[in-house]
């Protein structure tokens, strides 16, 4: 199918794709890239006595250490002279609240942090030879401009179904490749590789949707066979166009029992602001982190968290997301965008967080355990996805944060997330 991008032209206007630029209305029936790792910023030690928070070192901005060519220049992040007194961030009694954080009957409150999450940024797998198209128009498809695949990241529980899910397509329009065929790997726990086979992508409506993706040409829908099926942990697929080697990949998360879940925002939440991103379409550079933000995600992914990033953003952003995030020494987690071309605002981005949460709160039978946000869109979601509100924090955000708290800063939610039981694996 063939679709064209509408969200250019919010570039220099308001707020761009998945920013707030609306009023939100509640319904009430309602290409991967390997740039290897990054720098992971110094995280308090947790100690075994969960009623003593630790008296962490405000840390600079850990996202600019990451040494690439897109990064933005420091100059860039938030001026932390304009940083809100950390007195009002979030009272440190409401910034980790251990009795809802988790049932602590399933947690281990000994040692200093669980095992660093896996990257799954190791050396790409070697595909077969390229082959000759399938199709005569493929070779006008390709010449569009350059691919823009993007896998779908899955959280699955152990007797779910599993699913390979990735979209191919080309240039600014994202034309589909279809009827072209693909070779499939995995990165079994982000370590070794092996190769589970090939499949064709489709055209419109080919395939049943799967995991809510609905089939609008150009995808691959590959269930993993019982002889290779994924155990709990973080597995990576890469996907090999065979005629031309471009590739997208796949996070899929198998959560055991007891796992636990975080969630944020991006736009406006972790980058500097909600339209920051857009300058990188016009060659500018990529947004900065907001001061503290790693430190206080990575405290949390180290007490054994997955961190979910879920952003309103158009899908074809999804392989960029995970860009920043590395970028940025963001924990390493899934990223889910919104399945359309031109992203939301308003009510569309809420209906998008509420869905998305509440279908992972049945897949895990309870609420995801903290949230980040800046609007009203967020804290809607959150509430009604059941995220408490002493564990849903909001960056600077004035308006009606239904009971969440007000984050001024980072910095200052970095040792009281640190305490409290680990979750690990």
């Amino acid at each position: 199918m063939k679709r064209t991008v509408v969200c250019l032209g919010l570039v220099l206007g308001v707020a761009a794709c998945g920013g707030e630029a609306a009023p939100v209305q509640v319904d009430a029936g309602m290409t991967a890239v390997d740039t290897g790792g990054s720098a992971i910023p110094d995280i308090p030690e947790i100690e075994p006595d969960a009623g003593q928070p630790v008296d962490a070192p405000i840390t600079q901005d850990a996202g600019n250490a990451s040494d690439t060519g897109n990064a933005s220049d420091t100059g860039n992040a938030s001026d932390s002279g304009n940083v809100s007194d950390a007195g009002n961030a979030s009272d440190a009694g409401n910034a980790s609240d251990a009795g809802n954080a988790s049932d602590s009957g399933n947690a281990s409150d000994a040692g200093a942090g669980c095992v660093w999450p896996p990257r799954c940024d190791g050396a790409a797998p070697t595909p077969s030879p390229t082959t000759s198209w399938r199709n005569l128009t493929t070779r006008l498809t390709v010449a569009l401009g350059g691919p823009r695949h993007r896998g779908r990241d899955l959280f699955l529980r152990e007797g779910d179904p599993q699913w390979a899910i990735g979209k191919f397509a080309y240039g600014a329009n994202d034309d589909d490749l279809n009827e072209e065929d693909v070779e499939i790997f995995l990165q079994r726990n982000c370590s070794t590789w092996e190769r589970l086979g090939e499949a064709r992508t489709t055209r419109d409506n080919q395939h049943a949707a799967v995991e809510g993706v609905t089939d609008n040409g150009g995808f691959v829908f590959f269930q993993i066979p019982p002889s290779a099926r994924l155990g709990v942990g973080r597995h990576r697929v890469r996907f090999v166009v065979r005629g031309d080697h471009s590739v997208a990949d796949q996070l899929i998360e198998v959560l055991p029992a007891n796992g636990r879940v975080v969630v944020t925002d991006v736009d406006g939440t972790l980058t500097e602001s909600e339209t920051a991103e857009w300058r990188v379409l016009l060659g500018g550079s990529s947004p900065a982190v907001n001061p503290g933000g790693p430190e206080a995600l990575w405290a949390l992914s180290r007490r054994g968290f997955t961190i979910f990033y879920l952003t309103a953003r158009p899908e074809w952003l999804t392989t960029r997301t995970h860009e920043w995030v590395r970028e940025r020494a963001l924990p390493p987690g899934l990223v889910h965008t919104m399945l359309n071309l031109t992203g939301a605002t308003g009510t569309p981005a809420f209906n998008f967080k509420r869905d998305e949460l509440n279908a992972l709160r049945t897949r895990m039978g309870r609420p995801v355990d903290y949230g980040f946000g800046n609007t009203d869109t967020d804290a809607l979601a959150y509430e009604a996805a059941g995220i408490a509100p002493s564990q849903s924090y909001y960056y600077r955000f004035t308006g009606d944060r239904r009971g969440g708290q007000l984050n001024n800063d980072y910095r200052a939610l970095v040792a009281p997330l640190s305490m409290g039981p680990l979750y690990c694996r």
